[in-house]
């Protein structure tokens, strides 16, 4: 005799099964649908530059150059984390390489609208500064030829170091939200993180704070 109370496992069954075509039809849609995925990643990562160069990224600091006694940190009052990039001349240079100088790091990428305010600003802060004060701008994610075409539009004469692939922005903890910039004394140490754009009024007075 049937329990009426259980559930008819008949009907889930007949539904279970609609035979080989749904099948198929379902394996060519899963197959479909991770090839698009496929695709759209390399198209998406060669449109934005994000290829790195495997002997570049962030850098081991070496304790004789650090002055903190605690390990690299995007921190005030840490040593900045180093690292080495490509620039846009071609050349490949470390953080460390700016030793003795004021360092104001800039992270910005040219899609970013305050990155493009603020950068007029900078320009002329580091012709006033230098070389007491070197600005390196960190490209975030984008290639050659996009950050070229950006420093030529703002006669950008400062340095500007690629970040292929975001490991230094990761260091720095630094994501979309662009632009940020940490200013690093002379012996690589963090002194101060500004989120957003950098004012011509902002510049001033770090330029009076360093004239001190």
């Amino acid at each position: 005799m049937i329990d009426k109370n259980l559930p008819d496992e008949r009907p889930q069954q007949r539904r279970e099964y609609s035979g080989p075509g749904l099948t198929f039809g379902v394996a060519a849609l899963v197959i479909g649908v991770v090839g698009f995925a496929i695709w759209f990643l390399e198209i998406r990562g060669s449109s934005s530059g994000s290829k790195g160069e495997a002997s570049l990224g962030v850098e081991t600091l070496l304790d004789s150059l650090n002055p903190t006694g605690a390990a690299p940190a995007a921190e005030v009052g840490r040593a900045a984390p180093t690292f080495k990039l490509r620039f846009l001349d071609g050349s490949i240079a470390e953080l460390t390489d700016f030793r003795g100088h004021y360092v104001l790091l800039n992270f910005w990428a040219s899609w970013c609208g305050p990155c493009r305010g603020e950068t007029p600003a900078l320009q002329a802060f580091f012709l006033k500064q230098s070389p007491a004060l070197v600005v390196v701008g960190v490209n975030q994610q984008e290639t050659p030829e996009m950050a070229l075409e950006f420093t030529k539009a703002f006669t950008v004469t400062y340095p500007i170091a690629l970040d292929r692939d975001g490991q230094v922005s990761s260091a720095y903890r630094v994501s979309t939200g662009l632009p940020v910039s940490f200013l690093i004394d002379p012996s690589g140490v963090i002194q101060r993180i500004h989120l957003g754009a950098l004012t011509p009024e902002d510049l001033a007075v770090l330029g009076r704070e360093l004239s001190r």
